[in-house]
């Protein structure tokens, strides 16, 4: 018929009284032609087609291509609804390359598309810290074996449950529920989305302890303009991911958070509350959080030429053609609760309120614009005195920018030249009885061109820069013609450096005023290269006292898809205790159009610490796909030694999809990686 093949020794065939074809065969060949290369075929002792399904006796089932089964399901029954998109397989036996590797009494999977089901099974092989070393020394290799199943139970939900039995700790159950509760209100909108994801393990064999994970997410869109985000991440203890997880191991705090948004960008107007609480996990240590914080964030435009434009309107001329300059007036308040988890520290409420004003009085080249700015802020203390901070500024921007286009490596490029000078002043004001609750100095690992230019080094609130300084930069950029914002340039060249009259600058160290600095800063540049799929990236900080780079990133990145890219980066970072060089290597090559390599490298040179090394293969056809992946990853107990971990999967097309830990930790560990098996 339209879909099916059927050749046999014997065949019988009717119509019913609606023309329908009924065909029975026996010792029959059958064949889905009509679903294309990739349709079901097999062997049959009996076969019974009807224009809603399909029964098969003593039969084989595979989706390899005819003739090159490696793998199929050897079944006394197997039952294929085409109205309900379901196969069911009685007594069946999953046998690959000829040799069973599993057998199900009753085993049922979606002919096409998504549906419930038994999904790629993981295993894995470890070594544990618990696990006690024998007289030599050595630690006895634990095993891991990861069985999910998938439950398709509408298009807007779905459940993943799975059953880990670790073999040092005991079984684990596992589940995760994932639902949209709003469609899309616009393109610019993301689904809304809620999951809860649960790990229990009763009795832990090494510790008896209880272990479990709990993650709640809700992404919400309440209306176009409000959006509702909320997450409540725990563990049982802080061990949980080193023991039982075995993955991130590099988190330090486990973040739990309720967000109401509000953004109105027709009027420039975005307000938030926010509320959040922490766990500390792994090596971690205690840090603020924000018991409750309100924002809101107002722009004005204040339109001084509305004489001017009336003559444009009345001489029949458009107004946009005509470049005017306006008032800006931009604010922003916000007002927080910080908490800590140690009595010793200090906690309260920050609220801090910023007004922001400027207009370029210059509307030819080059553009001038003054501005001006004060910065109030109040500490309502638990354990201290109030406190209160006003702070006054002004400046200068002189922007020389100027457009042509041009041909650069065989491009029709457009070509910004960007002379900008900037005059920032900000008074001094003693900052040192103020707590710390979120602020960081930028400058501590590289002095980036963003960062200079910024006129602001401490991100947060609690210090804020004096100044009296004018920084001078070009930004020289190349940039493909109808490329959009988020393409890179071809080519784009940055330097800047600030001057300062003041020898000391407020100190983000506790209970420090200031610090000293010289007359001017180091050197901020950098040279980006994009062209195709080579990436170039370079960064330095250089130092005119000494004439050297002081600071540095560089990397470099082909990409041709996520089978064939590699990526290189070294970074040399300098601080108070010494200068840590830290290098990183990612890549994927394939071998043939079935095998590919992937691998990654994180490694501190200074030190010679090897941080975390990923190794690994994948296999795929198109009716199977096997992947083995080998983590080594050090312990970080300043008693050397490492972690290692090998994982590996395998899927066969058509029964189900993979949906496997392993992924999760190859993407984390190889950026640029797709680890999704085809």
């Amino acid at each position: 018929d339209k879909s099916y093949l059927i050749t046999g020794d014997l065949l019988s065939a009717t119509r019913d009284e609606n023309n329908n074809l009924i065909a029975t065969a026996k010792n029959a060949n059958y064949q889905d032609f009509g679903a294309g290369l990739g349709g079901a075929n097999g062997y049959t002792e009996i076969i019974s087609k009807t224009p809603t399904s399909v029964i098969l006796t003593n039969s084989t089932y595979s989706l390899c291509p005819i003739n090159e089964n490696d793998w199929l399901i050897d079944a006394d029954k197997i039952e294929l609804n085409l109205i309900k998109n379901r196969g069911v397989a009685s007594n069946a036996l999953i046998k690959f390359y000829g040799v069973p590797i599993f057998y199900l009494p009753k085993y049922s999977w979606v002919l096409s598309g998504r549906g419930s089901g038994f999904l790629t099974p993981e295993y894995s092989t470890y070594t544990d810290e618990a696990t006690v070393a024998d007289v030599n020394g050595k630690k006895k290799r634990s095993y891991s074996s990861r069985v999910p199943y998938y439950f398709n139970l509408a298009p807007d939900r779905d459940l993943l449950i799975a059953l880990n039995y670790m073999s040092n700790r005991r079984f684990i159950y596992e589940g995760k529920y994932r639902q949209l509760i709003a469609p899309k209100i616009s393109p610019d909108h993301k689904d809304s989305l809620w999951t809860i994801e649960g790990k229990y393990l009763p009795e832990d064999k090494v510790t008896n302890l209880k272990r479990w994970l709990v993650n709640f997410s809700d992404e919400m869109d309440i209306n176009d303009k409000t959006h509702l985000s909320a997450q409540y991440y725990r563990v049982s203890d802080s061990e949980y991911f080193k023991d039982i997880d075995r993955t991130n191991t590099d988190l330090k705090t486990l973040k739990s958070h309720i967000t109401l948004s509000y953004t109105d960008e027709e009027n420039n107007l975005t307000t938030t509350l926010l509320t959040e609480d922490e766990q500390v996990v792994n090596a971690g240590v205690p840090v603020y959080t924000k018991a409750l914080e309100g924002s809101l964030s107002k722009t004005f435009v204040i339109d001084t030429n509305q004489a001017e434009k009336n003559k444009l309107i009345k001489n029949k001329l458009k107004v946009e053609d005509w470049k005017y300059p306006n008032i800006t007036l931009s604010t922003d308040f916000v007002s927080t609760k910080f908490s800590h988890d140690l009595t010793t520290k200090e906690s309260g409420l920050r609220t801090n309120g910023n007004l922001n004003i400027s207009r370029p009085f210059a509307i030819k080249y080059p553009i001038i614009t003054p501005k001006a700015s004060i910065n109030l802020t109040k500490y309502s203390l638990e354990n201290s005195p109030n406190i209160n901070r006003t702070v006054f500024g002004s400046g200068l921007d002189i922007d020389f920018t100027i457009n042509n286009k041009t041909r650069i490596f065989g491009y029709e490029a457009n070509h910004k030249i960007r002379p900008f000078i900037s005059y920032n002043y900000r008074a001094k004001k003693v900052q040192g009885n103020i707590p710390i609750f979120d602020t960081e100095d930028t400058y501590t690992d590289i002095i980036s061109f963003a960062e200079l230019t910024s006129g602001e080094r401490y991100s947060g609130l609690d210090r804020i820069t004096n100044a009296n300084d004018i920084t001078l930069s070009l930004e020289s950029s190349y940039s493909n013609i109808g490329a959009l914002d988020e393409d890179l340039d071809l080519l784009n060249m940055r330097v800047a450096q600030s001057f300062y009259t003041d020898d000391e600058v407020v100190s983000a160290s506790s209970s420090n005023n200031y610090e000293t600095r010289k007359s001017y800063s180091d050197i901020a540049a950098s040279i980006d290269i994009a062209l195709g799929k080579y990436v170039i990236e370079n960064s330095f900080q250089f130092n005119p006292d000494t004439s050297k780079i002081v600071k540095k990133e560089n990397s470099l990145s082909y990409t041709s898809s996520s089978r064939k890219f590699i990526t290189a980066s070294i970074s040399k970072v300098g601080s108070a205790s010494g200068t840590t060089e830290t290098e990183k290597l990612y890549g994927a090559y394939p071998i043939t159009d079935s095998i590919h390599f992937f691998g990654g490298l994180d490694k501190t040179i200074s030190s010679g610490i090897t941080n975390l090394e990923t190794t690994g293969f994948a296999y795929e056809t198109c009716c199977w796909a096997f992947r083995i992946a080998h983590f080594k990853e050090d312990n970080k107990l300043g008693l050397g030694g490492f972690n290692y971990s090998t994982g590996m999967e395998l899927v066969l097309t058509g029964l189900g999809s993979t949906s496997s830990p392993l992924k999760g930790k190859i993407e984390d560990n190889i950026p640029g990686y797709i680890a999704k098996l085809r």
